[in-house]
């Protein structure tokens, strides 16, 4: 596992003076072979217990508790998409290591559900007798469909935690498996801590993280946390809620202008929040929040991190109105009673994903920084391949020359995620994670690069395709076709009324024109200096109830691309700002994009048959503004980038 990223930390008097490092774990890629030499390698890593015994172990348990199955989500008391070690119980049970997964496990059968992101690799880390379930595709049982029919009633519980389960996702869980006469036990019980504890003599049980939190200056936020506070308590009043309850853990980051280490490339840290019409509190292991940082903190009243419920407990004994977003743990819900409920989606989501003008213009500054030190690695990577004929270079070893060409960037922290450092048939393996070990050596070949960093003043995230040698027609073709919906997602102009699945199609209509598609979401929400996965806005052709519209200041990835089995794989990420735009008849507010990526595409893979006299004139423009942004940035002699800058930004 990738291990070199440092959470760097500067001695200014809004952060600590420490420096630490970052836990290893990724955006939503790992890697895996498709050579079945190198399968054994990307089991988890702990071999003293199989995954075998610790299926058995967890089934002596359900016997004891007359479970006839057992669920185990990926998620842990926060809701997060990315989690701790300690929290990866998920990857435990089942070995499996991607982000995204639920563990089903029977008192005969084993499988796992995911989506398409990771079936691949699914299908390489599970062992044989477990089964890889398709997640959120049209005409395959969800997990709950599943076990309402596979289960004889009476036959057994179902169990599940309910701190790693949504109340949202519990109410349809229930209802699915009730209305087919199965039981569901939603306890706080963890069969898998048990599991763990079992065999902890044998393998250690890895401990929750203690590294400080620190202050996140204004002149990055743009606005005080007193700010939110208020703003958030005349959202209360209007409820007429006493309390809300945040437990997400990069609304409560946003919220106390705060950031954290404890999920790697994820500058979060774990705690729940309870804002009241005059109080603030902050659940949290107390030894994590330094003294400069309690000083920036007046009037937030710092509380051990488990009395969240007996404090919850406490307000609803007191016939205290409190506010709960649907998205919080079941455990959260049942502290309170349904008369003194307000489930509701809180605002704190949305207030964050709307970015100030302070936080947009550290998304354009970071990112020419960031542009500056892909432009080099890449012009690096050409000359070693192209010129010097370099054939030792490995995908792993070229993603650490990237890492330290980010490091030495202004404001740098650490990478937002592990990159996707893929070349050939790897580059088809949508969430691939490059292993020491066991990586490909960079060819003269389609190369993938997804990568990005964590700043001060914003977060990074972006993905170019080349190719060192000569590329097929075809691989031309498909390339031009991923840039085509690139493109017109970058262009279009759209009313204030308009969802990302309004929009999905656009990128995907030059690939569907000759039955082409891939097996993802088009873009996603993107923190400043926070998660590089952020909601509620997307793009996506997933249908989900009352999608949430764009509006000024949202920050979304535009990343279509095309994926061969066995050959190779394309994708093409920049993040866009949504800002108010012209149209002709000016009748209403409309909106569009601003892309703050300024990376060259990649001139050599582009038919320009297949491009419109319009489209041409949108890369020229952008390779244009690439030059006036990124050339200033580049030491004088440095001939290699310069030249390398200027050659792939010449006008089509």
């Amino acid at each position: 596992m990738f291990t070199r990223s440092i959470l760097k930390f500067t001695s200014s008097s809004s952060y600590s003076s420490s420096s630490y490092s970052s836990f290893c774990s990724s955006k939503y890629f790992f890697n895996y072979s498709t050579t079945s030499s190198n399968k054994n390698f990307l089991k988890m890593t702990l071999p003293s217990v199989t995954i075998n015994e610790k299926v058995e172990r967890l089934r002596e348990l359900m016997k004891k508790q007359s479970l006839a199955a057992y669920v185990v989500p990926s998620e842990d008391a926060h809701q997060s998409e990315y989690i701790t070690v300690r929290d990866k119980r998920r990857e435990y049970i089942s070995g499996f290591s991607g982000s995204a997964g639920t563990a089903v496990i029977t008192t005969s059968e084993c499988l796992l559900w995911t989506d398409g992101r990771y079936w691949l690799q699914a299908a390489q880390q599970l062992e044989p007798n477990w089964l890889v379930m398709k997640d959120r595709v049209q005409g395959e049982p969800t997990i709950e469909e599943w076990l309402a029919k596979r289960l004889t009633p009476g036959s057994g519980k179902v169990g599940i935690d309910s701190k790693l389960i949504s109340k949202s996702y519990a109410e349809r869980f229930e209802k699915v498996l009730e209305k087919s006469k199965h039981q569901v036990d939603l306890n706080e019980s963890n069969l898998i801590d048990q599991v763990r504890e079992s065999f902890s003599s044998v393998e250690p049980i890895p401990s929750y993280p203690t590294d400080p939190v620190f202050h996140l200056a204004i002149e990055y936020t743009g606005q005080s946390y007193q700010d939110k506070l208020s703003t958030l308590r005349s959202q209360l009043d209007q409820e007429k809620a006493d309390y809300i309850v945040i437990s997400a853990l990069d609304e409560i980051a946003w919220l106390y202008n705060l950031r954290g280490s404890d999920i790697s490339f994820n500058p979060v840290f774990i705690s729940y929040a309870i804002i009241g019409k005059d109080s603030s509190e902050l659940f949290i292991l107390e030894s994590k929040i330094p003294e400069n940082v309690k000083n920036q903190l007046p009037g937030v009243q710092i509380k051990p991190y488990d009395s969240i419920f007996s404090t919850l407990s406490q307000y609803n004994q007191e016939k205290k109105k409190i506010w709960l977003d649907p998205r919080s743990s079941l455990a959260l819900f049942r502290s309170v009673d349904k008369s003194q409920l307000i489930e509701k989606s809180n605002p704190v989501q949305l207030a964050k994903a709307i970015k100030n003008q302070v936080e947009i213009e550290g998304f354009r500054k970071c990112h020419v920084r960031d542009a500056s030190a892909l432009v080099q690695f890449l012009a690096w990577l050409e000359e070693e391949i192209v010129v010097k004929n370099n054939t030792e270079l490995t995908e792993y070893s070229v993603a650490e020359v990237l890492e330290e060409y980010r490091s030495r960037q202004k404001d740098f922290i650490s990478l937002s995620f592990d990159s996707i450092s893929s070349i050939e048939s790897n580059g088809a393996i949508i969430h691939y994670k490059p292993e020491k070990e066991t990586c490909k050596k960079i060819t003269k070949a389609m190369y993938l690069i997804d990568s990005g960093g964590q700043y001060r003043d914003g977060t990074t995230d972006v993905t170019r395709t080349t190719h060192y040698g000569q590329p097929t027609q075809h691989e031309k073709d498909c390339y031009t076709r991923v840039l085509k919906g690139h493109i017109q997602l970058s262009i279009i102009k759209f009313p204030q009324r308009i969802s990302g699945r309004d929009i999905d199609c656009i990128a995907r209509m030059s690939l569907w024109q000759v039955g082409l598609d891939y097996a993802h979401g088009t873009g996603h929400g993107v923190g400043s200096f926070l998660n590089v996965h952020e909601g509620p806005q997307g793009i996506s052709y997933r249908s989900i109830p009352n999608p949430t519209l764009f509006q000024q200041g949202m920050t979304i990835t535009n990343e279509p691309g095309y994926y061969e089995a066995g050959a190779f794989g394309i994708r093409i990420e920049n993040i866009m700002v949504t800002q108010p735009t012209e149209t002709k008849f000016n009748n209403g507010a409309y909106l569009g994009f601003e892309s703050v990526t300024v990376v060259p595409y990649e001139r050599d893979l582009i038919n320009l048959d297949l491009l419109t006299t319009k489209e041409i004139t949108f890369i020229n423009q952008y390779h244009q503004q690439v030059l006036q942004k990124i050339l200033p940035t580049l030491d004088p002699n440095d001939h290699r980038t310069i030249n390398y800058l200027k050659k792939k930004t010449i006008p089509l």
